[in-house]
């Protein structure tokens, strides 16, 4: 593991870093915030439920209200009064109370009406009309009737249960001539009223939890209430009040029952705040992972431009694209390459320059020591010419002569090459010297369609240097350009200034070019492609240190086939001071 650690990127490890911190978080914030919509939720299902039961006890409160205000009215009503006074007082001489009391239960929403006279017993029962003559003096209700008492409560009735009130009949003011009560069933029909109004299923159930009635119409076949808790898998959540007679007795319950649905909502939250989690961490991370790898991306450069400067490639620098931290850091990697290749240049200069020191020296003592045999091979072949010869013979010597020439020549360049005077610099003319040097090349350039264009740039009319020394330089370059054109081409020679202190003079060719092993070696002394005979190899190493000896440049870029340009870079400036 911690191999593999620490084989990762810093861009990896960051990122698997903040992926293992978001899973922590994760990890920590899923159960509290889950604990957090749990108790939420439990909250607003109480406060719920507790405004419902409010509901359903005002509900309640109301129909005992209108049960109470019912028997107020029929206990005014005057046909009932009328009838129960001739049929109590008179013993039934006049029309008998039931038709009145038949009269108002089917004139009100109502389910129970009884009459009972002074005596308490029963004279007329609206939905039982051969009932009658029982007494209900038992019935606490009647009795505070008779005291004169409106009075309301709860019984359970072969029916249900019965919202009933009772209240006196005056006959006049001061004489009570009987009772009349009235009730309201909790049936279905009145419980499925309270339903609709509190969207609850709502179940009423005797004190040994029968249950009496119920708005649950698919559940009608069960009758224990514990039964039906049984029934259903997902539970209730139920809120009751109990139901108390006039005794204070406890005689049944009116039970709220809510669907338990809130595991099934807490389920589906987490379910959702889950997928949310993790489509977000998704989404920061990715975009977390986009930012490093942006972030990282001078990082990764550094490491390849390093990689590159490892493999002796010091001209490459990395584009500086921000100001931050990293920008800084490309600049200094910029900086210590730029310092590296110019180390690079330093060196391969010294060791140019001790390479070409010690070839010069011992060229200077081979040309020392065959210099005089030449001088005298050339003389005394000349001198047998001017005498009698055969034809065949003079053919001979002048062959001799031909090839000492040749020798001489090589001799004469060794000589150069080894005893290069210091430059005598003078202010001079850049057209009239590349001038010059074009019309000394296009004497050789022979059958050859080569075009020779020349560009200086505005402003730059002379430059401080040897004439003579310059002239060689631009010839020898000129010359090789020509004859790396095989039949026909361009050579281009361009002046242009570098900063204020340097001038370029740039040839360019489009002749047969060089692979990098040539280039590399094109300035050493004695190393031509040229055939045996046609050159000795010292043109442009003689070139290169007659630059180097005016403070300057001789660089060279080529590629294979398509030509070759090389750059005559020397300073406007003298080391004295004289500049043009």
């Amino acid at each position: 593991m911690k191999n593999i650690w620490l084989s990762l990127s810093i861009r990896h490890k960051l990122a698997s870093i903040i992926f293992l911190i978001v899973i922590a978080l994760i990890i920590i914030i899923f159960p509290v915030t889950s604990r957090i919509i749990k108790l939420s939720l439990l909250r607003q299902q109480h406060e719920h439920l507790t405004s419902i039961k409010n509901l359903v006890i005002k509900l309640f409160e109301d129909y005992q209200s209108k049960v109470t205000n019912y028997t107020r009215l029929f206990s005014n009503d005057r046909e009932l009064k009328d009838t129960l006074f001739y049929h109590t007082e008179l013993a039934g001489e006049r029309e008998h109370p039931l038709r009145a009391v038949e009269r108002l239960f089917s004139s009100f929403d109502i389910s129970s009406i009884e009459l009972i006279d002074s005596k308490g017993d029963v004279v007329a029962i609206a939905e039982k009309p051969a009932v009658f003559g029982q007494n209900r003096l038992s019935d606490s209700l009647i009795r505070r009737a008779l005291k004169g008492n409106v009075a309301s409560g709860i019984e359970l009735t072969d029916k249900g249960f019965l919202i009933k009130a009772s209240a006196p009949v005056y006959y006049n003011e001061n004489q009570i001539i009987g009772v009349i009560t009235s009730g309201i069933l909790l049936d279905n029909i009145l419980l499925s009223r309270i339903k609709q109004l509190s969207n609850t299923d709502i179940v009423v159930v005797d004190s040994k939890e029968t249950i009496i009635s119920s708005t649950n119409a698919d559940k009608t076949e069960i009758r224990n209430f514990s039964e039906l808790l049984k029934d259903n898998a997902q539970g209730y959540i139920i809120v009751e009040f109990p139901l108390v007679d006039m005794s204070g007795y406890t005689i049944g319950a009116i039970k709220i029952l809510q669907e338990n649905k809130l595991p099934e909502i807490i389920a589906r939250a987490h379910f959702v705040f889950f997928v949310l989690l993790v489509i977000i961490s998704f989404v920061s991370i990715s975009i977390l992972f986009i930012a490093l790898k942006k972030m990282m991306s001078p990082i990764v450069k550094l490491k390849e431009g390093a990689a590159i400067i490892g493999k002796g490639e010091f001209g490459y620098r990395i584009p500086v694209t921000t100001q931050d931290e990293f920008g800084e850091l490309s600049k200094s990697f910029n900086s210590m390459a730029q310092s590296l290749e110019n180390l690079h240049i330093m060196e391969e200069r010294l060791r140019q320059s001790e390479r070409f020191a010690a070839v010069g020296r011992f060229a200077a003592g081979i040309a020392h020591e065959i210099n005089n045999p030449i001088g005298n091979i050339i003389g005394i072949s000349k001198l047998m010419l001017k005498g009698e010869l055969k034809d065949r013979d003079k053919d001979d010597i002048e062959t001799i002569i031909k090839n000492a020439d040749r020798c001489a020549r090589i001799t004469r360049d060794l000589l150069m090459y080894s005893r290069q005077s210091l430059p005598n610099k003078e202010i001079i003319s850049v057209k009239e010297l590349v001038s010059d040097s074009i019309n000394a090349v296009r004497q050789k350039i022979n059958s050859k369609d080569i075009e020779i264009k020349t560009e200086i740039a505005d402003g730059l009319t002379d430059i401080y240097a040897d004439p003579l020394q310059i002239s060689q330089v631009l010839n020898n370059i000129l010359m090789n350009a020509v004859q790396s054109i095989e039949y026909s081409g361009n050579i281009t020679i361009e002046v242009m200034p570098l900063g204020k202190d340097m001038v370029d003079i740039v040839v360019t060719d489009t002749g047969c070019g060089m692979d990098e092993d040539v280039r590399r070696r094109v300035f050493d002394p004695f190393f031509t492609t040229k055939a045996v005979g046609e050159g000795t190899g010292l043109g442009l190493a003689i070139s290169y240190s007659i630059v180097q000896n005016h403070g300057g440049e001789l660089l060279v870029e080529s590629i294979k086939g398509q030509g070759s340009t090389f750059v005559v870079r020397l300073p406007l400036r003298d080391v004295d001071g004289q500049t043009v």
